[in-house]
């Protein structure tokens, strides 16, 4: 007979298979602990537990990180599977019992009005007791929106420059951003509607976080080398952005439509020398995904059929 508080036979906790692929992700317990908000010492129990179930090392630690094992490596699919798994209970039981299905979508806030907001809208339109959570994906790169997609702990990235070739995602292309740069009003308008480098340096810029890894930021590197120091401000609050080039703090650089209504409301806008579009997608694990998941990957890809 188990002690009081004690199960005869304990069973995995999701959280141990949730840090378990973060170590196996960032390649560290460290990291993983970074990436999921909490300290090594819980990371390093939560495997250690796990081990003790599953009945051998996943990883061999040194001072390199963490390394998989054959069980570790033979265990990424199982683990993989059984979060998908629960997560696909979770969800069918809400629908099922609650009739409140639900979609749980990372994205960064620069892409959180246009698609995200369009899209959801329009999925929501089509299933009106839609329950929705967006959250901001963790990590300093805006490449890092993939990861709780394949952590299995968001249905749906939605992620500029996304990626190539990654094993177990699938990626739906949606309709790239043309981008423009406003600045505040009273800005002399650049010659042939095209800013250069040096304009950018005189006007100053207001950027995001995770801004230095977008391929927007390697482009204007390209054609000014100086630009780190043309940042005068750093904000999340994208629906400000707008604002803040109004009211004369520097030049934010925003999709064709936002960069229409600044310009009416009396910013110069203008466009940035050989600026290309700015490349959006929407990614979910491949094979693995609920009815409404699949019901809005079906949207992003009607969407990017109909626009050019």
């Amino acid at each position: 007979m188990s002690n009081f508080g004690e199960a005869a036979s304990p069973r995995i906790d999701p959280q141990q298979l949730q840090d378990f692929l973060a170590v196996v992700e960032h390649g560290s317990i460290t990291a993983a602990a970074a990436y999921r908000f909490t300290g090594t010492s819980s990371v390093s129990q939560s495997i250690a537990r796990l081990e003790r179930r599953v009945g051998g090392k996943l990883f061999n630690r040194g001072r390199a990180g963490a390394t998989l094992t054959a069980r570790g490596r033979n265990f990424i699919d199982p683990a993989r599977d059984a979060l998908a798994a629960l997560d696909r209970l979770v969800i069918d039981s809400e629908s099922v019992l609650s009739a409140f299905p639900h979609l749980s979508v990372a994205t960064t806030a620069s892409l959180a009005d246009d698609p995200t907001a369009v899209l959801l809208g329009a999925l929501r339109t089509k299933v009106p007791n839609l329950r929705i959570t967006i959250s901001d994906p963790p990590g300093s790169s805006v490449s890092d929106a993939i990861h709780p997609v394949m952590a299995g702990t968001a249905d749906v990235a939605i992620m500029e420059s996304p990626p190539t070739g990654v094993p177990g995602a699938r990626i739906v292309r949606l309709p790239d951003h043309n981008l423009r740069l406003v600045c505040p009003p009273g800005t002399p308008a650049p010659v042939d509607g095209v800013f250069v480098g040096e304009d950018l340096m005189r006007i100053g810029l207001v950027v995001a976080p995770r801004f230095e890894t977008s391929d927007v930021y390697r482009h204007l590197r390209s054609i000014e080398p100086r630009i780190d120091h043309a940042f005068v401000m750093r904000s999340q609050h994208r629906d400000a952005f707008a604002d803040f080039a109004y009211e004369g703090i520097g030049a934010v650089i925003l999709e064709l439509s936002s960069a229409e209504r600044a310009s009416q409301r009396g910013c110069t806008v203008g466009e940035i020398l050989e600026l290309p579009p700015r490349k959006i997608a929407a990614v979910a694990r491949d094979g693995q995904n609920t009815q409404i998941v699949e019901h809005f990957l079906r949207l992003c890809a009607e969407q990017s059929v109909r626009e050019p």
